[in-house]
């Protein structure tokens, strides 16, 4: 009943599949496509988007502030009357201490800023592509290796019931073989399905709409371990550096903090505007004999406005400002500190994982020349079938194992290239 249930399992996802529009991607039409779709990235863009507003408005502070208004009214004292009035004022701020400037300024960094963090955000979705990427093709890679082993185990189930009816293997053998068998194809079927749930995941990570299946290309020119190698530690951390966006964010934060001081320190000083005016009334005569009135004024102010007491707000806030860039500070040193720790993890990750990544595949090769002897020998009836199942067993294992540290080197290793600024390619 399982087997029926998976089967029927497996169906619905083909036809599922099927019924949507196929799109074949490499790894690079991913990532394309991630930094285009993605919900983490869209949002990240229209954040610095919103800073590069604020920008703008910062800019915009320079400029004079004009307003007009006119006005309609009319009254009844022993007659009726009409009074019209208009207007128009400007004003510009002369100095206030270089608030503008500094908030100019601050504005920039963070525009700055929001730009490096949609940097950011794209090395963080990129990594998340890699992982789900390279998990496909892992399990792509298996699923064909499943496949030999299949055949390889339908043929001796064969060849075994044809010897079972013969005397020449035992009815114990004969089950071992057939068992052999059903667990080889539910393994196959299980992989199947553990990668239509990773392509599922892919598409989320990129943000593909529903109607759209996704076949994975793999790279043609991806190099052997053998061919593979890291660059210097320091080259590595140094490079990091003028690369990671998080480095220059973590800069940015401090400078941001200063500028803050600076426009705490601008509420100290005076602020001078100047203010200016034109405006007008007309009475019109209602009656021949009463005659329509003009009246018009014009005003220009300079005004001096100089901070006395503000029951210490300026002090409490410029006080706070100074804590906020000692915290600053503190935190972009923890923050480098974080990162170099990372990269050194991750370097040293990237190392372990090469090394296994290399025995594991001279592992997996002699157990697979070893399996392929065994299947010789077992069908010239040299060995039993336990002898043959179990160099079956070791083969799939070393197999497993080189697998999964292959695609855990080349995870960590295209991580490095991430951080270092490198493109990315397998």
């Amino acid at each position: 009943m399982k087997y029926i249930t998976t089967i029927l399992l497996l169906l619905a996802v083909a036809l599922g599949a099927r019924g949507q529009d196929t799109v074949r991607m490499t790894l690079d039409s991913c990532l394309r496509y991630a930094h285009d779709h993605n919900l983490q990235v869209q949002t990240a863009i229209l954040n610095h988007e919103s800073s590069k507003a604020s920008l703008t408005g910062a800019k915009m502070r320079y400029l004079p502030s004009v307003s007009a208004s006119a006005s309609q009214g009319w009254s009844w004292d022993g007659g009726q009357n009409s009074n019209t009035q208009y207007g128009i004022n400007g004003s510009l701020t002369l100095f206030n201490g270089f608030t503008n400037l500094r908030a100019l300024k601050q504005s920039r960094l963070s525009s700055d800023q929001s730009a490096l963090m949609v940097q950011q955000t794209e090395n963080s979705v990129d990594i998340q592509i890699l992982k789900a990427y390279l998990t496909i093709l892992m399990n792509q890679e298996k699923l064909s290796y499943q496949q030999e082993v299949l055949e390889t185990s339908r043929q001796q189930q064969l060849e075994g019931e044809v010897k079972y009816q013969v005397g020449r293997i035992l009815e114990s053998d004969y089950l071992l073989l057939g068992a052999n068998y059903t667990s080889a194809e539910a393994e196959l079927e299980n992989t199947r399905l553990t990668i239509h749930d990773n392509i599922l995941g892919l598409a989320d990570i990129l943000g593909m709409g529903d109607g759209k299946w996704i076949e994975v290309v793999p790279s043609s020119d991806t190099l052997r371990a053998a061919d593979r190698t890291l660059p210097p530690h320091d080259s590595v951390i140094a490079q990091a550096q003028r690369s990671m966006p998080d480095w220059q964010i973590s800069e940015l934060d401090v400078d941001l903090a200063r500028l803050n001081v600076r426009l705490a320190e601008s509420s100290f000083m005076p602020t001078l505007s100047l203010n200016a005016g034109y405006g007008g009334q007309w009475l019109p005569g209602l009656t021949s004999s009463s005659k329509s009135t003009f009246g018009d004024n014009a005003s220009l102010t300079l005004g001096l406005n100089i901070p006395i007491f503000d029951q210490g707000s300026s002090v409490m806030q410029y006080k706070k400002s100074k804590i906020s860039l000692q915290q600053a500070e503190l935190q972009h040193q923890q923050t480098l500190i974080d990162l170099e720790s990372d990269i050194d993890d991750l370097y040293l990750t990237t190392m372990q994982a090469l090394n296994r990544y290399r025995a594991s595949e001279a592992l997996s090769e002699a157990y697979r020349a070893s399996y392929e002897v065994y299947v010789i020998k077992y069908a010239e009836g040299t060995i039993t079938t336990v002898e043959l199942l179990q160099q079956q067993d070791r083969y799939l294992s070393a197999l497993n194992d080189y697998l999964q540290n292959k695609y855990s080197f080349l995870l960590a290793e295209k991580q490095l290239d991430i951080y270092t600024g490198k493109e990315i390619k397998l």
